[in-house]
């Protein structure tokens, strides 16, 4: 069941925005925002996630796309998120877990969304996501955080899988992100690559 609420909600479908951007990547734009909206964001998911813990008593997905650079929600964000969203309802169908509470919301910080769902176990629903997170065709593209009842988040490491690695350079993905490696230029072009690559694959 996917809940009403208060925020920002905006639907999935594609506006002729969007397709022109993903028919040509050279126009695809997103409002600048500065590090004072994404922190600002940040301390509203946390607060978020506490209240639908209190709320649902069950293990939360908080999805968010790896988005470098200030144009958070631009035509191919809106295009790995909605992908994201029907990769998560999918294997909860097939896996005959309850989404038992839903919210999308598309925000000039970027596009996300949160989940509460009734899975076995956190640690399995985690591993659910890792299986998206990797095989996926826009998996690499895509944040899937999950949090047990406590609000603990369920590390990769927990699960004995190995960090991510970077889209260009295949290295650690949180290394080379700290040291700037690549231009901003670059993986911006590789993210439009790989979303090109998905759609022509269809």
């Amino acid at each position: 069941m996917t809940e009403a609420c208060n925020e920002q909600t905006v639907s999935l479908k594609a506006d002729d925005h969007d397709t022109a951007s993903l028919a040509d990547p050279a126009r695809d734009h997103g409002p600048v925002v500065g590090l004072e909206a994404v922190l600002a964001n940040k301390e509203a998911r946390v607060k978020r996630q506490r209240d639908w813990l209190k709320r649902h008593g069950m293990p939360l997905v908080s999805f968010s796309v790896n988005m470098p650079g200030p144009e958070k929600m631009t035509g191919i964000s809106k295009q790995i998120f909605k992908q994201g969203v029907q990769a998560i309802e999918a294997a909860c169908k097939e896996l005959g877990w309850t989404i038992a509470g839903e919210q999308i919301l598309l925000q000039e910080t970027g596009p996300e969304g949160i989940f509460a769902i009734d899975a076995r176990s956190a640690m399995m629903l985690k591993k659910q996501m890792i299986t998206i997170e990797r095989s996926h065709p826009l998996g690499r593209l895509m944040d899937l955080d999950v949090l047990d009842e406590s609000g603990k988040i369920i590390s990769r490491k927990g699960q004995q899988m190995p960090r991510r690695k970077c889209l260009i350079c295949d290295e650690d993905a949180v290394v080379c992100a700290r040291s700037r490696k690549h231009p901003l230029d670059e993986l911006i072009l590789r993210i439009k690559e790989i979303v090109n690559d998905e759609q022509c694959c269809r």
